[in-house]
């Protein structure tokens, strides 16, 4: 009897490590920096565990991507690149008086800690296969990323009604090194409390999940000092959410904004 409690115990433990302590972060990051109304801007999606550098592709049919328009999301055609580990996009702003919004975002599926190791699939599907789910987890993921600011513009400031959305307060082309960025955290439509992780392209590449600066948002506002010029990126994160029965037990939301200070 203590030797099957001990299999059993061996068994859970290698089954949770088999499963990444992160989630790997979904960004967007641009070809270029300069937008020209009405040509093709062409775009990535990126999935890793370190800022703005590629680690592995995400399944096409559970990603979208494209551009704000009048307050509506426009899809891209998507196309895997194997090659440099993204998925490639195109877009094409027609209107640039005002600051350009680019969005992505991943329907995650169903992954469990089973007795022999991780697993993607319902809880339900797993377990009829015969397999000891020991959790199941849905990850889904949002970036948007702003271009093209100005200082007297109000577009940067769109909510878009993620579940879990981060908004800035102060406008991208008014951020300055040295100086606090502002931003509003909804969570499922009301004040988010809780982690902000923010960093900027080129802060650490050598290792993972590893960012420039820390805070927490209190009642769906946070404030990021900006330490260096260049690509930031802030992130917020919710989990242990209900799930579904039968298919997960909890629900993990990522969220993440990418700005440009100059």
């Amino acid at each position: 009897m203590l030797k099957r409690s001990l299999i059993t115990a061996l068994a859970i433990v290698l089954a949770l490590s088999s499963v990444p302590a992160f989630s790997h972060e979904l960004t967007i990051k641009a070809h270029d920096e300069t937008m020209k109304e009405g040509q093709p801007f062409p775009v990535t999606v990126q999935s890793a565990h370190k800022f703005i550098v590629p680690e592995e592709v995400e399944i096409l049919e559970r990603v979208k991507a494209g551009i704000i328009e009048d307050g509506k999301f426009i899809p891209s055609e998507l196309k895997a690149n194997e090659k440099e580990l993204c998925i490639d996009f195109t877009v094409t702003p027609k209107d640039l008086s005002k600051s350009v919004i680019l969005v992505a975002t991943k329907d995650g599926e169903s992954w469990c800690v089973t007795n022999e190791g991780g697993k993607s699939g319902a809880r339900k599907e797993l377990e009829a296969q015969g397999l000891k789910v020991l959790s199941a987890n849905k990850y889904d993921k949002y970036a948007k990323a702003i271009f093209n600011t100005s200082h007297d513009d109000k577009n940067f400031a769109q909510v878009l009604g993620h579940p879990l959305e981060i908004i800035p307060v102060t406008n991208p082309a008014d951020a300055k090194t040295g100086e606090y960025f502002h931003v509003k955290i909804l969570l499922n439509g009301q004040p988010y409390t809780g982690p902000v992780w923010a960093t900027y392209d080129g802060f650490v590449t050598e290792y993972e999940n590893t960012y420039a600066y820390y805070t927490e948002a209190e009642n769906g506002e946070a404030h990021v000092k900006i330490t260096a010029p260049g690509w930031w990126g802030i992130r917020a994160a919710q989990s242990g959410l209900p799930g579904v029965e039968g298919d997960y037990d909890n629900l993990n939301l990522r969220a993440f904004l990418l700005f440009r200070v100059k």
